[in-house]
Order: C-alpha cells, then structure tokens, then sequence
C-alpha cells in the first residue's frame, strides 16, 4: 500500500509543476516554491485512490486531482501570512512570503486559485461532469466553505461551541469536495455521492482534531512548523477547549463513522481504507 501511494503522490507532484515556470517570473517562481514544499497531497491521493476503488482509470483524471492540491496551496499561503496566521515556515521550509514578499504570495495564492480551475476545466471528462465538478469545489472552498471557514477562525474569541463549525468549513469542506469530485468523475447516482459527502466531512473534521492534537503534543522537527501557538493566539484547537481525552476519543468516532459510511458502499480498497486512517492517526 506503500508502494502505491508513494506512486500516485509522485504523479500528483510531476503535475502539480506542469505549466509552470519558475524562469519565466517571480510570480511563478512563487507558485513554484509553494508547490515544491513537501506535502502529504492528502486531497488528490483520496480522489485517486477512491476511483481505482471504483475501478475507473483515475490517472487520466491526473490533472484534476493535482488541482485538488493547488487550491490546498493556495489556501495554506494566505492562512500563513502575518494579517491571518503569521507563521514563518511550512513543512519546515520558509513561508512564501518569507521566502519573497508578502505582495508576491498574495498573487501567488490568487494565481494558484485560477491555475487549479484551469486545470479542472482541461479534464478529459463530459462537459456536464466538468461543470459539476467546478460547481461542487467552487461551493466548498467559497463563501459557505472553506473562506467562510478562515474569517470565522479569525474572529473566533474563545467560543467553545463555535469549534465544530470552524472546523467543518475551514478543513473538511475541501476533503468532501475531494471524494464529491471522484463520485461525480466516476458518475455515482446522488444517494452514494450524498453518503460519500458525509464521509468526507467526518474525515475533515477528524483531521482536523489530529491536527489540534498535533499542536499540542507533537514533535517540531517532524511536523515541520512552529507548534504550541494555539494557546497565545486564542485559536480554535479543540484540545484547549475540550482536553486530549476527548480529542482522542473524538478521531476514534470520526473514523469508525466514516468506515461505517464507506463501508456501506461496499468500498474494501485496501489504499484508500488506510490513508483512511493514516489521515487521523499521524506524528506529522
């Protein structure tokens, strides 16, 4: 399983860099960087591997799932800059606009955003499935998504109850929108794209605990950014607000809910099961 996922995420970064050119310009030699840091391309792995659990050709859908990754970049840029997140490095390499200029990864962010939709509007699919697949992405990184999700994280003030949604909008909206974009590649009629949904909220917002989890008890060196800051910058991690126990026992919910969505598809695919849980039970 290894071998095949460290397989689909080379594809993924030889695509991720297709069209751009860090020669050409400092704008594209910023997208370039970003898009060369090391990361674990959680989004287009679950797209892939859900197709081949369909038995479709998801390499052919390459591109799109890249662009899955690219929007996941962009939006990592603008949460690091000093008026969001304020953080100095990402997978243990200097934040874009550290490495250039704030300006520039602005602009490289914006860009990233319009490069992935052309690289989903490029998709050897159906123009329907094309317009379906902009249309649900669109939706779940927009204004009732993962954007919504950001302005709330910034206005958050210490309010318990608003975690959940926080959470929701800002982390699991994008990985729905990953396994929505395979149902809808590999044309899966509306009650398996609607249970899929549900799965994919309940990964997202497992993540996202493991990634709060992380924060608090991880290591810097294998995360690959500064942790602890959630504290002082009055975030929104749950353990701060709920304990480790719950946490814990929280992911353990996510994922048996999340098994139990995909496992009623009669979806056994060995690769995607675990990344599965590779994505909630993690050092990094």
């Amino acid at each position: 399983m290894n071998d095949y996922l460290q397989r689909l995420t080379a594809a993924v970064d030889r695509e991720l860099l297709a069209g751009i050119d860090p020669r050409r310009s400092s704008l594209e030699a910023a997208m370039h960087y970003a898009l060369t840091v090391s990361g674990k391309r959680l989004r287009p792995l679950l797209f892939l591997s859900l197709l081949d659990a369909y038995q479709q050709d998801g390499r052919r859908l390459i591109g799109l799932a890249s662009a899955l990754e690219i929007i996941h970049t962009y939006s990592l840029i603008h949460d690091d800059l000093p008026a969001m997140d304020n953080d100095d490095l990402r997978r243990g390499m200097p934040t874009v606009h550290k490495k250039f200029n704030e300006a520039l990864a602005l602009l490289a962010g914006d860009t990233l955003l319009t490069f992935a939709f052309e690289k989903i509007a490029a998709a050897p699919l159906a123009a329907d499935k094309v317009v379906a697949v902009m249309g649900v992405i669109s939706r779940c990184i927009g204004k009732d998504g993962m954007a919504l999700g950001q302005a709330l994280d910034l206005e958050f003030s210490g309010q318990a109850d608003a975690i959940a949604a926080i959470h929701r909008l800002k982390t699991a909206e994008l990985i729905k929108g990953s396994l929505l974009a395979a149902a809808l590649a590999a044309g899966l009629d509306p009650g398996r794209q609607e249970i899929l949904g549900r799965a994919g909220i309940a990964l997202g917002l497992g993540f996202q605990l493991a990634d709060d989890l992380l924060d608090v008890t991880g290591d810097e060196k294998k995360v690959g950014k500064k942790l602890r800051k959630d504290g002082g910058n009055r975030s929104p991690n749950a353990v701060l607000y709920f304990g480790l126990d719950k946490v814990r026992a929280d992911i353990d919910a996510y994922h048996r809910q999340a098994l139990e969505l995909v496992g009623g598809l009669g979806i056994d695919f060995p690769p995607f099961l675990f990344l599965m849980k590779n994505m909630l039970y993690r050092s990094h």
